[in-house]
């Protein structure tokens, strides 16, 4: 008796989400354009300092060198620096 309500309780609803109610209508989508303007300097260089992005070469496992760029906030060589500069080098270690 348990088996006949499972497979009851399945197949109603395996036919009452197969059978959707709504027919799926096409949308149709506009394009929009949008105008690029070009940063000036000053906008540049307040960008480069909420973002100050650093590189690290290294030799991975596989023999090959890796160029690693991370972001970081904190003085060159702070602990917290330090700290930033290992995960983007462990976390990149082992890929060839």
């Amino acid at each position: 008796m348990k088996k006949l309500l499972f497979v009851g309780a399945l197949a109603l609803s395996a036919f009452t989400f197969a059978n959707p109610k709504d027919e799926a209508k096409p949308e149709v989508q506009q394009e929009k354009t949008t105008e690029v303007k070009e940063l000036t300097q000053e906008q540049k260089k307040a960008l480069a300092l909420m973002f100050q992005t650093w590189s690290v070469s290294y030799t991975n496992s596989c023999g090959t060198t890796n160029t690693v760029f991370f972001q970081s906030d904190n003085p060159d060589g702070s602990q917290a620096f330090i700290r930033e500069l290992a995960f983007a080098v462990n976390s990149t270690y082992d890929i060839c």
